[in-house]
């Protein structure tokens, strides 16, 4: 009897210690939990996509028996990166499409449209990146050698920011645009009595419905290849900022089938099918799709002159720019948004546009404690209108490579004191709590350690100006990490899951070839991506 009680007592004690099973362990390691208490730990278990500890590196090697162990070798690891305002098909639109980005010259961007041509037979030529700031006259184009060269076949190119665009006389014809035509919202450029083929925003748009979409299977192609370049750059979660309802049931098919992975938070535009679907699902969720927001847009950019301003522009006498909405129907989208319990993320460049949009928040969400409305960009405010994000909560989403893009001729746009009040990223954060921060891609670059790069040093991949622009306004590095994770994460109603390194959330992260949080800033642009996982699945790596 007794060696019974004793074996029972053994087997009570060896039940205690034995080891769980993890799908994955890392050990010997940085690892930037992102947590509260920003605590940093040397090992990490995996078991179905979830984490279920961190800690000390004997204790989680002792803990788990697993057959899946990578020794970090003291490399860091971080939460998946999360860009918190980015265009996800207009991306994969762009692969193919002509690329104009850093086109040093109006010939230069002819010579990419012909070269394109050349190797491509699409029913419209279509391109994107074009920005006038980089040309030595500064000057926006006219359409004159588009016509002469493309005659009967329409071209449609973007500027860099999206809200401007140079077409044809072909495509102006199949639009019906005319010097006499008006369109509310957008700018026709009329000059001797004749289009020159620049649109702003709402009249590009009167061009672009005519553009045929992409057949399913291309489109899905595309897609998938823009997912892969996400992966690589360590992201694992996308705001994706304006879903068209022509385009919704194509993501929800996409998700529902697994046929894309990235976590994808999408944004609805406010159409009326939109506004439906929104008023009959309400939180949708299907795969790693999230619906639960309207997109919508204020006015338009700064480079293009389309933001709209309180007082004239400085290099543009008696030009304020515009808005793309009557302050009713941006009243009406909010109405609806705060009835069906929906977030509104709403463009903003302009300080006037931020004034009226705020304004029209405080009206419809100022009871409400708990509603996480984002205004989009923030990008040019009055200096009283900062406390608008202090005292309603109000969350700015704000792109810094925005700043760094800008800053050559930010000045020229806004003058010398009202620049002071743009790209204030530290001022927003000191009264909104938090700032979510993401590319804009595909206006900018996808990569989000130049996000994490320009928010902290506040210069462009140059180096210039040498002490950052308006440096006042630079985030820290625990800020700056903060805002590339968890904190676009509880911006969506999404920090229990994910955004930070915790058991029990999902297990996405990244590991890095630098230690982003010391190294030099030199240093930030020369560091790549070893590793992305999403749910404990590794997604990219480099080897």
């Amino acid at each position: 009897m007794k060696y019974l009680f004793a074996s029972l007592i053994f087997l009570s004690f060896y039940s205690c210690y034995q080891s769980q099973t993890a799908d994955l362990i890392l050990h010997n390691g940085m690892i930037y939990s992102c947590d509260e208490e920003f605590t940093i730990y040397e090992a990490m278990a995996v078991k179905d996509g979830k984490i279920v500890q961190l800690g000390p590196e004997r204790e989680i090697l002792n803990g788990y028996d697993c057959e899946n162990i990578i020794d970090l070798k003291m490399a860091p690891v971080y939460p998946g990166f999360h860009d918190a305002h980015c265009h996800f098909e207009g991306y994969a639109k762009t692969l193919n499409e002509v690329d104009l980005n850093g086109s040093a010259s109006f010939d230069e961007v002819v010579a990419r449209i012909v070269s394109f041509e050349e190797n491509n037979q699409f029913s419209w030529i279509k391109g994107r990146g074009w920005d006038q700031t980089l040309w030595e006259n500064k000057e926006f184009p006219n359409n004159d050698t588009l016509n002469i060269l493309f005659p009967d076949k329409p071209v449609a190119v973007r500027r860099v920011d999206g809200h401007a665009a140079l077409v044809n006389q072909k495509a102006l014809d199949i639009a019906g645009i005319t010097p006499e035509t008006i369109i509310p919202g957008g700018h026709i450029e009329v000059i001797n009595g004749k289009c020159t083929g620049l649109l702003l925003d709402n009249a590009y748009d009167s061009v672009a419905i005519y553009i045929p979409d992409l057949d399913e299977d291309l489109r899905l192609e595309l897609m998938q290849e823009a997912e892969r370049d996400l992966f690589e750059v360590g992201l694992t979660s996308i705001n994706d900022a304006g879903i068209e309802s022509k385009d919704r049931n194509q993501f929800i098919k996409w998700y529902s089938n697994g046929d894309l992975k990235i976590k994808d938070y999408c944004m609805l535009f406010p159409d009326e099918d939109n506004m439906k679907f929104a008023s009959d699902s309400g939180n949708y969720r299907t795969g790693n799709l999230h619906i639960k927001s309207f997109k919508v847009v204020s006015d338009g950019a700064l480079g293009s002159r389309g933001a709209c301003l309180i007082s004239p522009y400085a290099d543009h006498d008696h030009h304020h720019g515009f808005l793309l909405k009557s302050i009713q129907e941006f009243e009406e989208i909010a109405d609806l948004a705060a009835s069906i319990d929906y977030q509104v993320n709403t463009h903003c460049i302009g300080d006037s546009a931020n004034r009226a949009i705020l304004k029209i928040y405080e009206k419809y969400i100022g009871a409400k404690s708990d509603h996480r409305w984002k205004i989009e960009h923030a990008q040019v405010l009055a200096p009283e209108d900062f406390d608008y994000f202090e005292q309603y909560g109000v969350i700015p989403s704000v792109q810094p490579t925005h700043c760094t893009s800008d800053m050559r001729w930010a000045e020229d746009r806004l003058g010398k004191e009202r620049v002071k009040f743009a790209y204030a990223y530290q001022q927003l954060l000191d009264k909104a709590g938090l700032v979510a921060l993401g590319t804009d891609f595909p206006i900018e670059r996808i990569s989000p350690l130049e996000t994490f790069y320009a928010a902290v040093s506040r210069m462009n991949r140059e180096g210039f100006p040498e002490g950052g622009f308006q440096n006042e306004n630079a985030l820290s590095r625990e800020d700056a990490l903060r805002g590339m994770t968890i904190w676009p994460a509880y911006s969506n109603f999404e920090n229990a899951n994910k955004g930070s390194l915790e058991a029990g959330k999902d297990a996405d992260f990244v590991i890095l070839t630098r230690d982003i949080m010391t190294c030099t800033f030199e240093d930030i642009l020369k560091t790549y991506v070893e590793r992305t996982y999403l749910n404990g699945e590794l997604v990219y790596s480099a080897e």
